[in-house]
């Protein structure tokens, strides 16, 4: 009677698949918008005070809203700093990775592809090389304040204030 067969689980199965990665995916890219707005209001989430505003934060991502709230809590990033003495191997490290991770980047004004699609991709092929997690999102993260910054940022990342 049916043209289909009565055991289609594969087909099922592969669209539960792609529904669970579309929705972790989805889950990927909130984060890191909201990592994006914590970034773009200059709220220092290096210290307890900020992580702790990070993970209980729940109003509107607007950078002039999380600004106030980082600016009452005094955790702004452009707020004088206590100087550190010396850094140790582990900062320069980690500088010397991050400039790693930016050295194989396509110029903001050359990209035609959407920052946060190209964003993506950088991540996936990070991951897929087998880079830890945390440096295949800082491949993202980089790709996308790379097209946010500079004398013309990219309109599809940074958008004018309400």
């Amino acid at each position: 009677m049916d043209d289909y067969p009565e055991d289609d689980t594969g087909g099922i199965k592969d669209l539960r698949d792609a529904a669970e990665r579309g929705k972790k995916a989805t889950q990927e890219l909130d984060a890191m918008k909201r990592e994006m707005a914590f970034l773009k209001a200059g709220v220092d989430t290096d210290t307890k005070a900020g992580q702790l505003l990070y993970k209980a934060y729940d109003g509107e991502l607007e950078t002039d809203l999380l600004r106030a709230e980082a600016a009452e809590l005094g955790i702004l990033r452009d707020a004088p700093a206590p100087v550190q003495e010396k850094s140790d191997d582990s900062d320069r490290q980690a500088t010397q990775e991050r400039r790693a991770l930016a050295e194989n980047t396509v110029p903001p004004e050359n990209q035609t592809e959407s920052p946060y699609d190209a964003g993506h991709k950088a991540f996936r092929e990070s991951l897929d090389a087998g880079r830890p997690k945390e440096d295949s999102a800082a491949r993202f993260i980089h790709t996308v304040l790379e097209a946010a910054g500079g004398d013309s940022p990219d309109p599809r990342v940074v958008q004018s204030g309400s």
